[in-house]
């Protein structure tokens, strides 16, 4: 196991977070494919790394929507209210319900290990509740470490030993 394949496993994981078009997985993939880096560490740096970074943007994220400058351009492009509609009814209600912390814990779970939400519309999504830092950490990376520590596996199973 090298360290420096680690650490490049947690660099790359950590600019993920910010570029999605630099996916952690395919390096990930790539270097259990190359390299002889235990599976479990090599996800576990990749889910260290990849929640690094999204710590930033829930805190960015959170510090914007209680900026007062965000809040003037809201207020100031605040429509009049609109004909109700069916599909914006069910829309709130979504919202509700995701808002509650139960569901939204869930959400954020499932989109850290699925990636379904992609992760960084729930990180954003999650920053605007209540949801303290540590839970949305906890979270998070428990979530990547299943699925990173689940693809780092991968390439044994499909190469030849």
């Amino acid at each position: 196991m090298s360290a420096v394949s680690l650490a490049g496993v947690a660099v790359v994981g950590f600019a993920s977070a910010f570029q999605p078009f630099t996916p952690v997985e395919a390096y990930l993939v790539g270097v259990m494919a190359t390299t002889g880096t235990a599976p479990v560490a090599a996800g576990v740096a990749a889910a260290v790394g990849q929640t690094a970074g999204k710590v930033l943007i829930f805190l960015a994220t959170r510090g914007l929507l209680r900026g007062s400058l965000l809040q003037r351009i809201v207020d100031r492009t605040r429509r009049p209210a609109r004909r109700p509609s069916a599909f914006r009814d069910r829309m709130t209600a979504l919202i509700a319900l995701l808002d509650r912390p139960r569901w939204s814990a869930a959400l954020l779970f499932t989109s850290a290990v699925a990636g379904i939400p992609p992760l960084i519309a729930a990180t954003v999504y999650v920053a605007r509740t209540p949801m303290s830092l540590s839970l949305f950490t906890i979270l998070c990376v428990t979530g990547r470490i299943v699925r990173f520590v689940a693809l780092a596996f991968a390439p044994a199973l499909v190469l030849p030993s």
